[in-house]
């Protein structure tokens, strides 16, 4: 493994365990089997592994998300919004560390920051298609957006904090908001 590397997956996982704050440059050059020296010489400062790393998970998040629903495709934004939650809760589940480390490092730096930009671009582009199509009722898809994207990543962190482990977070957050947008009725 090259040094650089291992800067990256030392500091992914210190950053995972304990925050941003309170991992040390010292810390994670130790976990990776360097000279703290190295460290520099390929980062400008911590902040900039921090960000390589948040940049390297925005990446794989992405790629694993389900294609935009089509315009004119009947009930293809339901089903990509299924996707994606499914998708949401199995990164979760198969990559625990790496989803830790973005909830760790929001806030640190703007990669981190821009993991959830991204995410909601892709939600509400999920919702204005089903609208445009008249699979979704009208609603402010804005709003129903960042609210999604807030339901995404309480109950991921709930998850990844062993509250309610088993849970069946993704079937049951579909059902919920297949009752907003659908304007079934929600009891």
């Amino acid at each position: 493994m090259d040094n650089r590397r291992a800067l990256l997956d030392a500091a992914k996982r210190l950053v995972a365990a304990k925050g941003v704050k309170a991992t040390t440059t010292a810390e994670i050059a130790a976990a990776a089997g360097v000279a703290k020296g190295l460290l520099f010489y390929y980062f400008k400062d911590k902040e900039s592994v921090v960000r390589a790393i948040a940049e390297e998970l925005d990446a794989l998040y992405m790629a694993g998300l389900p294609p935009a629903p089509m315009p004119a495709a009947s009930g293809c934004a339901l089903k990509t919004l299924h996707a994606l939650i499914v998708h949401h809760f199995r990164f979760l589940e198969d990559t625990p560390q790496n989803a830790q480390f973005l909830y760790q490092s929001v806030g640190a730096c703007e990669p981190a920051a821009g993991f959830y930009e991204h995410l909601h671009a892709r939600v509400l582009e999920i919702l204005r298609c089903g609208a445009r199509n008249g699979e979704f009722v009208a609603l402010d898809m804005e709003e129903l957006a960042y609210m999604l994207l807030g339901s995404l990543h309480g109950v991921g962190r709930l998850k990844l904090f062993e509250f309610k482990r088993e849970y069946d977070a993704a079937r049951h957050l579909a059902a919920f908001y297949d009752k907003i947008l659908l304007r079934q009725n929600i009891a």
